[in-house]
């Protein structure tokens, strides 16, 4: 019996980070992936790092990490016969995915309406900075203009950063590899649909609107508090920070009172934490300068992973600042085999980051390395042979289960549904998702779900309530209320509630019956927790075989620490992203998210929909179903491949820069007229460099013999910088951009949560929801990252209130009257 994405044909071209991501992805989980280079070679080869320094465009290591399992065809766009041949590749393609900037679009022959005029099943993935509408469509941007165009650098680093500092970007190109990880979601969803409806999709992917739709609560600050989260507000909660060890540093945090109790036992209940100041939330709140620097006094004389050791065996989340080198020699990572050896014929044998998640059903693998330019020249035809057969095209619909699955493994049907307009449907619409996750990782996947058309039916009590319904974001002048925080009203939006209480044997058959009426189950409950319930994989797929369990956690369900605590803020520290994040003092520093929450969402969700369209392949015969164990820590050491790659081909670590980039200057923030108002400028290419200095009123400063060459840049950066931060200084951070922008140089202001909701460009865009809630009337929120052309955008509804659905799903899906349900009520199983 075929299980997996082998019959999946994926054509690239374009390149950059993003396409080269989305693709990798899908070739990682075995789609055939053929990757369209111009005769000098993708961006991507270019991207570095090197090993000593010494650029090779065969062994790069992001071209190393980003290309594998690939093929590699060179062809000149530039030229009628090279369009001609993407037209016909295109032809043979289920999915061509592609970075070229809107303006170059048709002149390469990427006109979707000609495309799929001859293959109407066709996907096309556009990924850009700003999307291909909107009044900065045409914009020029890089990674860090991105970053502050999207109201993450705004944010970063997290926590009191005094004012004088500017918002800095976390290292790495994140806002482009998120454009990637989102773009194949949504692709392999559109994938899915057209498998269904024989009717292809052309998916508008803005770099700017994926990095916006990831601030989550911070977003919704504006709509719900009227206030701005920024690099300069206290911390959420203490402790929360960053503590100096004899070795490094370790991250703490408390977001519950039970974790901070568990700290002072740890501590030995020394006199200053139990003389009441620090008794309460709010009391360490309004004493935050004076915990940091108790905590940092008993936290000096510690190594740094024996505390955090110490730290997670007392129950309190804990992560120590990583470096490459430790994670490479890391027991956990190494029970879980994480890091792949591949041997590449111009690198040698390297090592790189493995799977993002394991599956007990395999589709992952590093089959081939990265390939050489050109190497498929002259062997296409054998590559990409005619035209691709369909996938799997269902009469009944996308998402109607055929025989044999979910409900067939009970006897049962679902009803026969109505005949449907696949201009009007949703990909994943007839897919039902039982979400048992809480605070952001799993309701950041089951949000994406159900952005593509999935019914997502959310699991709760009163008893225990989703932690984001409790966090301090209250709509203003408002009772607090579980139905009112604006943090579980973004990532929440457009599912169903229900109140089930699982410390009940009632309540957990309840859930057990709803599993097998459902495709997909998703928690991010501790390891371990979902099997003393009675709702662990086993038990729930031996009753729906097809069932695809995803499990979120941490560190995973196997290896040494896979019982350790985790939240989303600890991620980053332990991928080593902190150690090279921040100022030039070489402090780490947070990022100013809980980065691994919509990481390890995102993740989860594209292995679902790999595990949806392999089921499908297979026919959903009973036994079909998948196990999908997402480590967010693995998850982030995916995405935070560059540190790796740097590391694993000999190089010095990478230091706190702040803005800077490794090789290019200018590459940083500059103050603008205005209270904190700032501006990200870069200039990576020679042509951009000159631009910029004839737009400063300073075309001279091209030829000075301090900047001409680009390690001369580079080498007097700080004399550059200087000179910028004064041209800007005087100047509207608006002004700066437009100026800029009109002479193609990468320049964005860093926004703010209420200058997105007020940005017109994002307006146009229709970005924002804005449905009525029952008891907090209307919020601007964060909507789709992405835009189908053919296909209805958006969720259609507000957040649920708690419980809301429970009466109408009960009797819906399993057929409880409404005397079953009060006796359940009375017992206590529903709420």
């Amino acid at each position: 019996m075929t299980y997996g994405l082998d019959t999946l044909r994926v054509l690239e071209v374009g390149g950059g980070i993003p396409a080269a991501l989305a693709s990798k992805l899908m070739a990682d989980l075995g789609a055939q992936v053929l990757k369209l280079e111009p005769p000098q070679g993708d961006p991507v080869r270019q991207e570095g790092p090197f090993r000593g320094g010494h650029a090779d465009p065969e062994a790069g290591g992001a071209h190393l990490y980003l290309d594998t399992n690939k093929r590699s065809l060179q062809l000149d766009l530039a030229h009628a016969e090279g369009r001609a041949i993407l037209r016909e590749l295109a032809a043979r393609a289920h999915l061509v995915v592609h970075g070229l900037p809107p303006a170059r679009m048709a002149d390469c022959g990427l006109d979707y309406a000609a495309l799929s005029a001859q293959h109407p099943a066709l996907v096309l993935l556009s990924i850009t900075p700003f999307g291909l509408t909107g009044p900065y469509r045409d914009y020029a941007a890089n990674d860090l203009t991105l970053t502050h165009a999207g109201g993450w650098g705004w944010l970063c680093p997290g926590k009191s950063t005094p004012p004088e500092r500017p918002p800095i970007k976390p290292f790495g190109q994140h806002a482009l590899v998120q454009a990637g990880l989102h773009g194949a979601v949504a692709a392999l969803a559109a994938v899915y649909g057209a498998a269904g409806s024989g009717l292809g999709e052309h998916l508008d992917v803005s770099v700017q609107e994926v990095v916006t739709g990831m601030l989550g609560h911070h977003f919704a600050a504006w709509s719900y508090a009227g206030r701005t989260d920024s690099r300069r507000s206290p911390a959420a909660y203490e402790p929360m920070s960053f503590y100096p060890c004899k070795d490094g540093y370790i991250f703490l945090i408390c977001p519950e009172q039970a974790q901070w109790e568990r700290l002072v036992e740890l501590m030995g209940r020394p006199a200053w934490a139990t003389d009441g100041r620090f008794d309460t939330r709010p009391g360490r709140e309004v004493q935050g300068a004076a915990l940091k620097e108790r905590l940092s006094e008993w936290t000096a004389g510690w190594e740094a992973q024996a505390l955090y050791h110490a730290c997670q065996g007392a129950r309190v989340g804990a992560a120590p600042v990583f470096t490459q080198a430790q994670l490479e020699r890391d027991e956990h990572l190494l029970a879980r085999e994480f890091h792949v050896t591949q041997e590449h014929r111009v690198a040698g044998a390297i090592k790189l980051p493995g799977a993002p998640y394991h599956l007990k059903r395999p589709l992952w693998a590093l089959r081939r390395p990265a390939p050489l330019l050109g190497e498929a020249n002259g062997v296409v035809n054998t590559l990409f042979p005619g035209a691709p057969a369909p996938l799997r095209v269902r009469a009944d619909g996308p998402g109607a289960l055929p025989n044999g699955s979910a409900g067939a493994a009970r006897g049962t049907r679902r009803p026969a549904r109505a005949p449907f307009d696949p201009e009007r449907v949703l990909p994943l619409s007839g897919v039902r998702v039982l979400d048992l996750s809480w605070v952001w990782a799993g309701p950041h996947c089951t949000m994406m779900l159900g952005l593509l058309g999935a019914e997502v039916i959310k699991v709760e009590s009163h008893s225990r309530l989703d932690l984001t319904r409790r966090t301090r974001l209250f709509a203003a002048g408002m009772e607090k209320g579980p139905n009112r925080c604006g943090y579980f009203n973004q990532v929440n939006q457009g599912k169903l509630a229900i109140a089930i209480n699982l410390s009940h044997p009632e309540g957990v058959n309840v859930v057990r019956r709803l599993g097998e009426q459902c495709d997909v189950m998703i928690s991010n409950f501790g390891t371990g927790v979902l099997e003393r319930l009675g709702l662990g994989p086993e038990e729930m797929q031996r009753r729906n075989p097809a069932l695809i369990c995803a499990l979120i956690s941490a560190f995973g369900q196997t290896g040494p620490s896979r019982h350790y605590m985790g939240y989303g803020p600890l991620i980053s520290p332990l991928a080593g992203i902190s150690a090279a994040t921040g100022y030039a003092d070489g402090v780490p520093q947070d990022v100013g998210l809980a980065y691994g929450d919509p990481n390890g969402g995102a993740y989860t969700t594209l292995a679902i929909l790999a595990s949806l369209l392999a089921r499908e392949r297979a026919g959903a015969h009973n036994g079909t179903g998948q196990v999908i164990d997402l480590s967010m820590w693995e998850a982030m050491l995916c995405t935070a491949f560059e540190g790796w790659m740097n590391h694993t081909l000999g190089n010095a670590p990478h230091r706190p820069m702040a803005n800077r980039h490794p090789l290019h200057a200018p590459h940083g923030v500059y103050r603008c007229s205005g209270d904190d108002d700032w501006v990200a400028i870069a200039a990576e290419t020679p042509e951009q460099w000159r631009a910029l200095c004839t737009a400063m009123g300073q075309p001279a400063l091209a030829d000075d013999a301090r900047f001409r060459a680009a390690p001369a840049r580079k080498a007097h950066e700080d004399a550059l910088d200087a000179l910028l931060s004064d041209w800007c200084a005087p100047r509207d951070k608006w002004d700066v951009t437009r100026v800029l922008q009109a002479a193609a140089v990468p320049a964005f202001p860093s926004l703010d949560g209420r200058e997105l909701q007020e940005n017109p460009h994002l307006q146009a865009r229709g970005v924002f929801t804005r449905w009525p809630h029952a008891e907090v009337g209307v919020r601007t929120l964060m909507g789709v990252p992405w835009h189908f052309t053919r296909r209805p955008n958006g969720l259609g509804k507000s957040a649920p209130r708690l419980g809301e659905d429970t009466d109408a799903v009960l009797e819906r899906l399993l057929g409880l009257a409404a005397e079953q349900r009060a006796a359940l009520r009375a017992q206590g199983a529903i709420e």
